[in-house]
């Protein structure tokens, strides 16, 4: 399945690699004359940064252009997988009218680009994008690119949370972005302030670390009336790109691994030592030995170090108040005994709402009322039992999911992602496509292409890790 962009065809096709192809169908198809020739010489003569790599493939006279996704994620798919703050979205921005600014240097056009959440890829980090450049003489509609920046802008707020979204349709509001002259130069000015806010000013010099988190600490305390203590992973230091430092009691089992792995790593260095005495090798073994006792007292009293996002929850280390503990008992025993009622209720007045079919037509067909079609769904196997999903919207997913993200049909199984693929009704029924997964979805024994959409057909079987979904409709 194809689908039109400026009049070309594109398409995910696998090619030593996840790759998306450009092509034009009909007639004499994409040729060179298309094609600007200074800007494919420079994009085949240099790297440059930021955007995809593109490589021009000619076939009895019909060029198509080839990008490379290999290690590389779509931009709208991550969004759906994970949350976006200001600050990430600022970064993001940043970078991207950072590369279209810079490739003026290698004389290339702004309106080449194509600012879709759909065709820019990001990598490890939200500042490391990827654009998707169509170097063509002619047929690129001539606008303006900070216009264009705006409305990607607006695309991708779109996607976020209400008061994220809020913030920045303010912030793209503001004189700041409306007024004259409207240039790249002052947006990424205006993206600088949104990513790093005028710092507040302090009067004297700062207190230390400790003292901060200790009165944050007692501030916390005096504020809970709840009996739960307050974990250690509350003392945290603040991080300029919005996460913090927290440290999470580990087990005690865990703790003596620890100390047993110091251990080892000790005597072999005293070994090593009393093998071959010298002064070098005697600094080397009594420094190593104080920085592996300073990494035992770390975890056996402070615990794990581990970064996190400003706006995560802390998940609770200790048990819940005791009288919810035994609240809860009480209610699940309640509903038990509840149920058990119920259930002998029913077999004791079955006679009541039981209907006996008379004897006088015994070749009669027995009128049940009317059946609806069960529609599209997914047949799985469940414990040996048969199981059928229904695929109740026109966009439908399927993954292990999380606290923040749900997914329409959740498979709990090791190798699933967040969002793993996706069923989505077009004109000619339902289609499949990979959501970008670490390990991939099969189509009838066949591994589809990620992004690549699959028209499905009755009894196709979806194969995802270890689990098969057979269609039906």
């Amino acid at each position: 399945m194809t689908e039109e962009l400026f009049g070309l065809r594109y398409e995910f096709v696998y090619q030593h690699g996840h790759c998306m192809r450009l092509f034009k169908d009909g007639g004499e198809g994409l040729t060179v004359e298309a094609l600007s020739t200074l800007q494919i010489k420079m994009l085949e003569a240099n790297t440059i940064p930021n955007m995809l790599p593109l490589e021009i493939q000619e076939i009895d006279h019909r060029v198509s252009l080839l990008y490379s996704l290999t290690a590389k994620r779509m931009l709208a798919q991550v969004l759906k997988v994970e949350g976006l703050s200001k600050f990430q979205f600022a970064k993001l921005m940043y970078a991207i009218v950072c590369a279209i600014d810079e490739s003026k240097n290698y004389m290339l056009h702004e309106t080449g680009f194509v600012l879709k959440d759909n065709f820019i890829f990001i990598g490890s980090d939200w500042s490391d994008v990827f654009l998707t450049y169509v170097p063509m003489e002619q047929g690129m509609k001539e606008c303006s690119v900070y216009n264009a920046i705006k409305d990607l802008m607006r695309q991708i707020s779109s996607k976020l949370n209400d008061k994220i979204r809020g913030d920045i349709d303010n912030w793209l509001d503001t004189d700041a972005l409306t007024c004259t002259p409207q240039s790249l130069q002052n947006l990424k000015m205006n993206l600088l302030k949104l990513m790093d806010p005028q710092p507040p000013v302090h009067e004297g010099l700062p207190k230390p670390v400790w003292q901060q988190n200790i009165k944050q600490i007692n501030t916390t305390n005096s504020m809970d009336e709840s009996p739960m203590i307050t974990p250690i992973a509350d003392v945290q230091q603040d991080i300029k790109n919005g996460q913090t430092v927290a440290f999470y009691p580990i087990t005690q089992r865990t703790q003596f691994l620890v100390l047993i792995g110091i251990i080892l790593v000790m005597a072999f260095l005293w070994q090593h030592y009393v093998s071959s005495p010298s002064t070098s090798s005697l600094h080397l073994s009594a420094g190593i030995t104080i920085l592996l006792v300073d990494v035992w007292f770390v975890f056996r009293f402070l615990g794990l170090p581990r970064y996190r996002s400003a706006g995560e929850k802390q998940v609770p280390l200790f048990f819940d108040k005791p009288e919810k503990h035994f609240e809860n008992k009480k209610e699940a025993v309640t509903v038990s005994n509840v149920e058990s009622q119920d259930i002998q209720s029913h077999y004791q007045n079955l006679h009541m709402h039981t209907t006996l079919i008379q004897n006088n037509a015994r070749n009669a067909t027995v009128f049940l009322g009317n059946l609806k079609p069960e529609g599209p769904r997914l047949e799985v196997q469940m414990q040996g039992m048969p199981k059928s999903v229904p695929i109740l919207s026109d966009h439908f997913t399927i993954g292990r999911g999380d606290a923040n993200l749900k997914a329409d049909y959740v498979l709990e199984e090791a190798g699933v992602s967040r969002i793993h693929a996706e069923i989505t009704k077009c004109e000619k029924g339902y289609a499949l496509k990979d959501s970008g997964s670490t390990n991939g979805t099969s189509l009838n024994g066949e591994t589809i292409v990620t992004y690549q959409s699959y028209l499905l057909k009755d009894g196709d079987e979806i194969q995802i890790v270890c689990q098969t979904l057979i269609f039906r409709y």
